[in-house]
């Protein structure tokens, strides 16, 4: 008679089982986007066959699996001109944040090329694959000693072309010849 009972339980387990939901939810633990790798006052160097392209300099950064984040980090470009070889280009912002090609600089962003332009601005994103820099906050621009203020900065550095919207130009004639 046990037999029976424990025979006619087990079928009535293995009969709710099937047709039990399965619930396949993932482990929190295992969603959450953990550190592969982290460095401090970290110099990280882009070397193609002739030269170096690209020095990274950061106080902290931290390798995802999707993405990299620096802290205080300065980017050193290096941007093809028709008159020179190459121009240096220097971003440096408080964080930078790195998915793929596409780089997005936050708080305190200064944009340096070469000795003629400067751009200052809370946000920025830069594309290294096209050399496109663009925001969509204000900014303040210096080139050649004339001020540039507006929005939505647009700046091919290939190029050198940039636009934006509400842009606010002043000259300085005390300086020219």
């Amino acid at each position: 008679m046990a037999i029976r009972v424990f025979i006619f339980v087990l079928l009535m387990v293995s009969i709710l089982s099937v047709f039990a939901p399965i619930d396949n939810s993932t482990n929190k633990l295992l969603q959450k986007d953990i550190a592969l790798i982290s460095f401090s006052d970290s110099t990280n160097y882009t070397i193609n066959d002739t030269e170096v392209t690209r020095i990274v300099e950061s106080t902290n950064a931290v390798r995802y699996k999707s993405r990299d984040e620096m802290f205080n980090g300065t980017f050193y470009l290096r941007a093809k001109a028709k008159k020179t070889s190459t121009l240096p280009d220097v971003i440096s912002a408080d964080f930078i944040e790195k998915k793929g090609s596409k780089l997005k600089f936050v708080e305190n962003v200064d944009y340096n090329r070469d000795d003629y332009m400067t751009l200052k601005t809370d946000i920025m994103y830069y594309n290294l694959d096209t050399k496109i820099a663009y925001n969509d906050k204000p900014f303040i621009a210096k080139y050649y000693g004339d001020l540039l203020t507006g929005t939505e900065l647009y700046m091919d550095t290939t190029k050198t072309y940039f636009k934006s919207q509400t842009a606010h130009f002043e000259i300085n004639l005390e300086n020219k010849e």
